[in-house]
């Protein structure tokens, strides 16, 4: 275990178990926000923003909230703190083959990547997809972050608009 690799393999099963016990919390949360959502309300937009920044369910608060909130703000928080979210696996994907090994899905998405660049970014952020693959991709490919950032934000900002809107449409 001297090496910095057997550290990491060593390191990966706690790793893995406080990102399991982390997201559970924030899944329990979503749930909880969801059916009773005046006490998160107090937060506002930074609440949404945080939330969103720190977890990955909170896309399922938007038919919630979309009927208290100004649904265009609701959306644009929401994709930003997801984006910010997302960003983690970018700057994890830097580190290169120690992090990404090659297989036949890598190889898709690296060569999507570098023949769409950021529209194919933003067309991955459209659709309701465990992004954090395309993160590290991006990342091991070097590209810049806000190349990266940008359109993932653009993306999910879309598809959040679009739900939020028709959630306030059919609940209001």
């Amino acid at each position: 275990m001297g090496t910095a690799a057997g550290w990491w393999k060593w390191e990966s099963g706690l790793v893995r178990k406080i990102l399991i016990v982390t997201g559970l919390i924030f899944l329990g949360l979503t749930v909880v926000i969801t059916l009773k959502p005046e006490p998160f309300l107090k937060f506002g937009l930074p609440g949404v923003f945080v939330f969103n920044m720190l977890s990955g369910p909170g896309m399922f608060l938007l038919p919630t909230l979309s009927t208290k909130m100004n649904v265009v703000a609701l959306a644009f928080f929401s994709a930003l703190g997801m984006a910010i979210n997302d960003s983690v696996s970018w700057m994890v994907g830097t580190n290169g083959e120690e992090v990404l090994p090659a297989n036949k899905k890598i190889e898709k998405i690296r060569q999507g990547i570098q023949k769409y660049g950021p529209w194919a970014l933003l067309a991955w952020s459209l659709i309701p997809f465990p992004y954090d693959l395309i993160g590290l991709v991006a990342g091991y490919l070097k590209i810049p972050y806000l190349r990266y950032l940008i359109p993932t934000f653009a993306g999910k900002f879309l598809r959040f608009l679009a739900i939020a809107s028709g959630a306030a449409a059919m609940f209001s």
